[in-house]
């Protein structure tokens, strides 16, 4: 069982699906495509985190971590394993931090 990443993002946060598809064009002018796998459809989030050092401090730990594994996310279209190879980090003053980071859906058997 995957571990799960239970810090709330932002509102700042985006999302955006990525369809695969499988497409042939005929010398006609006609073409074909399909779904490309049984996970045809993948999402990506841009996450922002704003807290504590402290809070900011367990979200780096927890995606370093993870790295090269899959963790679950509850995310706005539903809960599913992600990974994320790459974020950035910047202090806002104070004791106020901030983290960007990037979630891609996974799929495994």
């Amino acid at each position: 069982m995957s571990d799960t990443f239970t810090w709330p993002a932002t509102s700042q946060s985006t999302g955006t699906t990525t369809a695969s598809v499988k497409r042939v064009r005929f010398g006609d002018g006609y073409g074909q495509s399909v779904a490309d796998g049984l996970n045809a459809t993948a999402r990506s989030y841009q996450l922002q985190f704003v807290g504590t050092r402290s809070t900011i401090s367990d979200i780096v730990a927890f995606l370093d971590g993870h790295v090269g594994q899959s963790f679950l996310w509850h995310g706005p279209l539903g809960t599913g394993l992600y990974y994320c190879t790459t974020y950035t980090d910047s202090h806002l003053g104070g004791t106020v931090s901030s983290i960007t980071a990037t979630f891609e859906q996974t799929f495994q058997p």
